[in-house]
């Protein structure tokens, strides 16, 4: 088998069609094995990792108006999708009302009005601010999701897995209500205000604010969040999900808490002291979320029941 001739020296890793022709390139040498096509007119050396390698390769292609938008802008910031990402999932690209549109394939356009969403700066590429990101795919964005998200963009939480932000928290509600006040008009407001009403400030994680939601959609009573327990003075533990008045706590076990043993050992010795305190520990994980956290549910209405609280 004959290997690919070499490309011009000044291509890198990522280079659009375009720029490649205009060095020599041949067609026939852009169609070659040995090169990714993420996006139309744009080719790779190798097999993208994720979004932001695709939404560079095809930044070099936008309209200095065009911003990323929707759910690419939100993985971008590192909000918390509800899907994971594939390599064959358009990218979303803002366009502000009356400009021309991009017809590449392999992208999605969202008008928006710049105004109101805001677009700015992230690593180079042009991108809808976080709480305009969120707006812009509110439309299309299951409730519970969408208070997912909102509650990433609130939460002062430095353990909040994987945001980019440029600051935590991002907002606070009342900042993000004003903000859905400015965007009268916009598709996606009445979703977003909606999902306001059931954000809450403090959470660590995505499976948190999801265990939340199953709770109170159960028409269980709604736990605090992030509840300290001080012995002698001394902070011990900072509970997911707490009812403090009859000692029952939910404690989410994300994947590492199951692949670590420093952090298994530490989460016994936790669990040791509450329950000598009198707690009723919970410790759900990914699998009690399933068919709309009916697991949980269930763990959760039968430590109300031992205490004697009818739910």
């Amino acid at each position: 088998m004959v290997a690919p001739e070499p490309l011009p020296e000044p291509l890198g890793s990522t280079f659009t069609t375009a720029e490649a022709l205009r060095l020599g390139v041949s067609r026939k040498r852009l169609r070659a094995g040995d090169l990714v096509a993420p996006r139309h007119g744009v080719r790779m050396r190798e097999q993208p990792a994720d979004v932001r390698a695709v939404a560079t390769a095809f930044a070099s292609r936008m309209a200095p108006t065009h911003a990323f938008a929707g759910v690419t802008a939100a993985r971008l910031w590192g909000l918390p999708v509800a899907h994971p990402w594939r390599a064959d999932e358009p990218l979303v690209i803002g366009v502000p009302v009356g400009a021309t549109a991009t017809r590449a394939r392999g992208t999605r356009v969202r008008r928006f009005d710049p105004r109101r969403l805001v677009p700015g700066e992230l690593e180079g590429l042009r991108t809808l601010w976080p709480a305009a990101a969120v707006m812009s795919m509110a439309r299309e964005t299951p409730h519970a999701d969408l208070v997912v998200l909102l509650d990433a963009l609130i939460t002062p939480s430095e353990h909040y897995p994987g945001l980019r932000v440029p600051q935590r928290p991002f907002a606070s509600v009342e900042q993000l209500a004003a903000f859905a006040d400015r965007c009268r008009g916009v598709h996606g407001r009445g979703a977003f205000r909606v999902a306001l009403a059931d954000v809450r400030t403090g959470v660590d994680s995505p499976p948190e604010t999801r265990s939340r939601l199953a709770i109170v959609a159960a028409g269980l009573p709604e736990p605090t969040l992030q509840h300290e327990v001080w012995v002698d003075g001394e902070l011990r533990a900072k509970l997911d999900l707490a009812y403090p008045e009859w000692l029952i706590a939910v404690e989410y076990e994300g994947e590492h808490h199951l692949t670590d043993p420093a952090q298994w050992a530490k989460d016994i010795r936790r669990q040791e002291l509450l329950e000598s305190l009198g707690w009723i520990v919970i410790r759900a994980t990914k699998a009690d979320l399933r068919h709309g956290g009916a697991g949980l549910i269930a763990r959760v209405r039968s430590a109300l029941a031992r205490r004697g609280v009818a739910a």
